[in-house]
């Protein structure tokens, strides 16, 4: 009798909370570095502006006001090849998003959610042709990072809550990519386990149950991220280009809630210090 009764609270503020509350393990937006050199002591830069969004909004509207989420960040990537075929890649990302719904014109925001992430590793690369401008690359590595997440003051949620974690991230990263003098261009996948570890909330138990939050201090899942990077360096200033990327990513443990596949769109400045081998000789 007393577990009926458990479960109707749960049902019956799960319905009240579902209009206005949102899920937060959520991960869009994500980092691929990707170095495309071509021979030893090349230094490869990026500076991205990013945004982004989930093909599922975590928002169930159950009176009709239309979900929205903005994403905005910035990445930045660096490389350099210590070797003709080892590389070091390094990268960090800070990423602001906020959700809610639309009451008629009225935005009416329910979380906000910032992100703090650095990657480091190694890659070894080599050339799949004679020309040397066709290659292959696997990276691997580690990343650290802090998230933290708001929800605003509303009449379910007095005072407003929080939940914040540390990230731990192990990645393993296959790509290809095409180098010459005026066009780079790569395709890969990156394969993540990654730990949300020191998790501290002031969610009662019942209201992450409502949103699906883990009641654990930690959480564990892997992702699978598909990318595919563009630069285009200008004729009169070979060191500078302009660089695009795009980035699906879903969650193969499904436990980012709602939101198991995000989409992730980076524009922004490619640097290198040297040009591609085959265009020296």
């Amino acid at each position: 009798m007393l577990m009926r009764i458990n479960v109707l609270l749960v049902l019956i503020i799960g319905s009240l909370s579902s209009c206005t509350t949102a899920e937060f393990i959520q991960h869009t937006p994500t980092l691929a570095n990707s170095g495309q050199h071509t021979d030893k002591n090349q230094f490869s830069g990026k500076l991205l502006y990013t945004t982004g969004n989930s093909t599922s909004n975590s928002i169930v509207n159950n009176p009709g006001p239309s979900p929205y989420e903005k994403v905005r960040g910035v990445q930045t990537q660096g490389s350099y090849s210590i070797s003709t075929s080892l590389a070091i890649q390094a990268s960090y990302m800070h990423s602001d998003e906020e959700g809610g719904s639309i009451d008629g014109n009225q935005k009416n925001i329910v979380y906000d959610y910032t992100r703090n992430m650095a990657e480091g590793g190694l890659a070894y690369y080599k050339s799949l042709n004679q020309q040397r401008n066709s290659f292959i690359e696997i990276a691997a590595g580690t990343g650290l990072g802090s998230f933290k997440a708001i929800e605003e003051n509303s009449i379910l949620v007095p005072g407003g809550r929080y939940y914040n974690h540390q990230v731990l991230k192990l990645y393993l990263q296959p790509s290809v990519y095409y180098v010459s003098k005026n066009i780079c261009v790569s395709v890969g996948f990156k394969y993540a386990y990654i730990n949300f570890n020191d998790i501290k909330t002031n969610y009662s138990d019942i209201e992450r149950t409502n949103r699906s939050i883990t009641s654990d201090n930690h959480l564990s899942t892997s992702t699978l991220d598909f990318f595919t990077k563009a630069d285009i360096f200008l004729t009169k200033l070979p060191w500078l280009g302009l660089s695009m990327q795009f980035l699906r990513s879903t969650d193969l443990g499904k436990k980012f809630n709602l939101n198991q596949t995000d989409n992730n769109f980076g524009i922004g400045l490619r640097f290198r210090l040297s040009q591609p081998k085959e265009q020296e000789k």
